[in-house]
């Protein structure tokens, strides 16, 4: 008899195989690295991964390894088998991506799996069919040698962890990715890619990291990569970093490697902006793949579910080595940008009463004539946001109603009636710390930020459904041929349309590369690359943050983002005066697409208040 007291009971190998498949199966990319990693520990020189869906439907990985025999493959399924360790001592020197024998069976428990398989000694192959971790099926089968892995309907047993699963588009990403990492972490090794029957990256077998790197990132950011290299007797850095000016908005571009495993690293992360330190300017990031051989004695890769990070026994000479092997070639000149050309001055000030010395750049509302058409540019940025239907707007302003003025801690009057200031009969009156412009009108002071307000005329001009009417664009002299990542080029495919609405033109020219034939008139020629780089990065960033395709009116703010001028940039009279009108005469003034405030108020009630004039 069971004595009711007990509570604790023993799980069956099942369940304990479907929990540990919540640890090592997030998503379809996790089911890729982890055969992936089984692949390149058996050898192979080639290896396939093909998928439907996004990986939830199918993921298929073909390798030309050593292959299992009959036993092996049985056995491969059972929790804690594996080849790469035999006892706790060999836990302190792992050379072998996979250890712990945990991927097939949590693979196996929570999808309809396939394994096949011809070990290089055996003549005849098998093959293994399993669902949910139970084995229906095994025979043999003539095949050559190496291993064929199928999973199919992953998480089908697993509703929860199914419903959580992101857009084809979202996991096709991340696989991209981790495929691309991978092939410039081993570049002997031929790694294809195929989505829905279409080819997403082929990396080429040369055994050079830069080959591949250029493949998976593009030749354009290939070509201004310099290499790094520092030893010591326990380890060896290696890899390429940017120049100054290839910078990127995140720390997407920045990946690190550890005995050929990708990994997430603090001590390299550090290691990398205090080389960088002063060199770039705020909010912008290198790209960096830095590879780290280090003794397995010296590193404990078991201490993360994923092994997604790393230990060092001695953090303080990783980031040293790093330090040393990037600082090294920037002072050797890396740190010198290679286009050249006058920086923009960001120069604080207080406010101004008389127009700034007038220079030209990038984002300035009203551009030289030898570059751009005045009068045309002033029609671009006059133009009021399309009418979408009939449903009343809370935000769309109705003129004369006035800007809410904010409350002041200053007692209040005798009366408690809301003060507005009506946008009528405005007047610029100057420009304070080159970041907000000044301006007076019939019934107050009004402080307008710049950035945002151009912004806003800009996103009023993109979505403007007069053909007439819509953003001016310059033919580039001679078209821009524009090098894309994997994940890059498949952002870019989808949205196309909004792109070419923002005033870009481009056209496909063949695998991930792009032709830019027509910018944006508002800026200038030479940055037209940069700003639209900046703005495929921003997206395909949102796309991994909210785990879904940027959305076709995302385009074009990040557009406007990127278009419009910054705080910091000095602005004439004459272009601060224009800002203004054309602010005015959109439909909604008062906030940015991103919902910033665009304008804040003092009513000349509330300026004489504070002055205790009433």
């Amino acid at each position: 008899m069971v004595d009711a007291r007990n509570r604790i009971t023993l799980l069956d190998e099942h369940t304990a195989n479907r929990i540990a498949a919540g640890e090592v199966v997030e998503r379809p990319a996790s089911v890729v690295k982890e055969l992936i990693e089984n692949s390149i520990d058996a050898g192979a020189s080639s290896i396939t991964v093909t998928l439907e869906e996004g990986g939830k439907e199918l993921i298929k990985i073909t390798d030309n390894g050593c292959g299992m025999t009959r036993e092996d493959a049985v056995l491969s399924l059972q929790r804690h088998a594996t080849s790469k360790i035999s006892t706790a001592d060999d836990l302190d020197s792992i050379s072998t991506l996979g250890f712990r024998g945990e991927a097939l069976p949590s693979i196996a428990s929570v999808s309809v799996m396939e394994i096949v398989t011809k070990h290089e000694a055996e003549a005849d192959g098998v093959r293994v069919e399993i669902e949910a971790g139970t084995i229906t099926n095994l025979e043999s089968v003539g095949v050559p040698q190496g291993t064929t892995i199928s999973v199919r309907k992953l998480f089908f047993n697993t509703p929860a962890r199914l419903k959580f699963l992101k857009s084809a588009q979202t996991e096709q990403g991340h696989i991209t990715d981790l495929i691309g990492r991978f092939a410039m972490a081993y570049p002997s090794i031929h790694f294809r890619l195929t989505h829905n029957s279409r080819e997403m990256l082929s990396s080429p077998a040369t055994g050079k990291p830069l080959n591949s790197i250029t493949q998976v990132l593009g030749k354009d950011i290939a070509k201004q990569l310099a290499p790094i290299s520092f030893e010591t007797p326990a380890m060896r850095v290696s890899g390429f970093v940017s120049n100054a000016s290839l910078t990127r908005i995140n720390r997407n571009y920045q990946i690190f490697f550890v005995n050929g495993r990708p990994v997430r690293s603090k001590s390299m992360t550090h290691a990398l902006d205090q080389a960088y330190r002063g060199l770039l300017q705020p909010g912008r990031y290198p790209v960096a793949i830095v590879f780290l051989d280090v003794t397995p004695e010296l590193v404990d890769v078991n201490v993360h579910p994923t092994k997604a990070e790393v230990k060092f026994s001695s953090e303080q000479e990783v980031h040293s080595a790093v330090h040393r092997a990037v600082n090294a070639v920037l002072m050797a000149g890396a740190a010198a940008p290679t286009i050249l050309g006058d920086p923009i001055q960001r120069v604080s000030q207080s406010l101004s009463l008389a127009p700034d010395p007038p220079q030209f750049h990038q984002g300035t509302l009203i551009d030289r004539p030898n570059v751009v058409d005045l009068k045309a540019f002033q029609e671009a940025l006059a133009q009021r946001r399309a009418t979408t239907g009939e449903q009343v707007d809370p935000f769309v302003w109705e003129r004369g109603v006035g800007v809410p003025v904010e409350e002041s801690p200053v007692p209040e009057a005798d009366f408690d009636a809301i003060r507005t200031v009506a946008l009528s009969g405005v007047k610029v009156i100057g420009q304070a710390r080159n970041t907000y412009i000044v301006a007076q009108c019939d019934d107050g002071v009004l402080v307008i930020d710049q950035h945002v307000a151009h912004e806003r005329v800009l996103f009023d001009r993109m979505i403007e459904t007069d053909e007439a009417r819509r953003i001016a664009v310059q033919g580039l002299v001679i078209p821009l041929a524009l090098s894309l990542s994997a994940k890059e080029a498949a952002i870019v495919s989808q949205r196309l349309d909004q792109l070419r609405q923002a005033g870009f033109e481009l056209e496909p020219f063949g695998g991930d590369t792009f032709m830019v034939r027509g910018a944006p008139a508002s800026i200038k020629p030479a940055d037209a690359e940069a700003v639209l780089r900046d703005m495929i990065s921003e997206l395909v960033d949102l796309s991994v943050t909210k785990h879904l395709l940027v959305k076709a009116e995302q385009v074009l703010i990040t557009a406007c983002c990127k278009m419009a001028v910054k705080a910091g940039d000095p602005l004439s009279v004459e272009e601060m005066n224009q800002l203004v009108a054309d602010l005015l005469k959109c439909k909604n003034p008062f906030t940015c697409p991103h919902g910033r405030p665009v304008i804040v108020s003092l009513s000349n009630w509330e300026l004489d208040r504070k002055f205790r004039r009433v």
